[in-house]
């Protein structure tokens, strides 16, 4: 039977809610402070910290069940974009029946494309389907803000489930010192300067932010650095105490195939939809 998100909602009154992220202050982050904690965790944040449900609209690259070499983790519980298909529930990436069929049976679903609205953005930007700041005004049957990045979603999703109060935990939007993850993962830039992006990504996390106000949620950042004036050195300094590398890098995931389809957008003047774009 197929799961919808907004049979989450209102789960944890007055609550607080932790959502993780996978930034690189999240290798440094004391994870213990999780302990006993609601956690929702952002794409593979479940890598490195502990998360009772996960959120992601990009299932083939996120959830452990549907990547190679990887173990399952039934202690998650999952929500994943989907698509509408004439066949019924699709998701992005994933072509197997079996794994659909594990997906239904096992994922919530939420939708993040506004009907009727056309996307504004370039092809190699984020979609704006789903920057629907309605949407976070009050819980709107399965639809998730979500413009950019996942963790407005993930924000969404904690306050329709009934946080008083948000916490963001290795949502950095920005690197350091060259970090782009807690961990070795995929960026998808799609041939756009990295920090353009993360303003998009602040910008979203911080027009959600004033419209929770409204609903009297407090949505804030938590980080393991002792000030703000220099938090790579900060980082550094934990990275060696707690003895973890100060670089690891990240994979430019589908750099060329993105130009291509950029380029096959533009030819086709599809930059009005959003399938296949590539948000994180």
């Amino acid at each position: 039977m197929v799961k919808f998100v907004s049979e989450l909602y209102n789960k944890y009154p007055g609550s607080d809610i932790y959502v993780v992220g996978t930034g690189a202050s999240l290798r440094v982050f004391p994870l213990s402070f999780l302990e006993g904690k609601i956690v929702i965790g952002l794409n593979m944040a479940w890598k490195v910290a502990p998360v009772q449900y996960a959120i992601t609209n990009h299932p083939d690259l996120n959830i452990p069940e549907f990547m190679p070499d990887e173990q399952p983790h039934p202690e998650i519980t999952w929500i994943s974009g989907y698509q509408k298909k004439e066949t019924g529930i699709g998701l992005k990436g994933v072509e197997s029946d079996d794994m659909i069929e594990y997906a239904k049976n096992n994922f919530y679903f939420f939708d993040h494309l506004q009907p009727g609205r056309s996307n504004t953005q370039a092809p190699n930007l984020p979609c704006d389907r789903g920057r629907v700041l309605e949407w976070v005004k009050k819980p709107t049957e399965n639809y998730l803000y979500f413009w950019g990045s996942v963790s407005g979603a993930g924000v969404c999703l904690a306050a329709n489930m009934g946080a008083k109060n948000i916490i963001m935990i290795g949502c950095d939007n920005c690197s350091l010192l060259a970090n782009h993850h807690a961990h070795e993962q995929h960026v998808r830039w799609k041939g756009v300067d990295p920090n353009q992006r993360y303003r998009q990504y602040y910008e979203a996390l911080a027009e959600v932010r004033t419209v929770l106000k409204e609903r009297d949620i407090n949505l804030l950042s938590l980080t393991p650095f002792m000030g703000l004036a220099n938090p790579e050195q900060d980082f550094a300094h934990l990275c060696t105490e707690l003895n973890q590398p100060k670089l690891i890098e990240t994979t430019l995931m589908f750099l060329l195939k993105s130009i291509g389809e950029v380029t096959t957008n533009i030819m086709q003047g599809s930059s009005k939809n959003c399938l296949g774009k590539g948000e994180n």
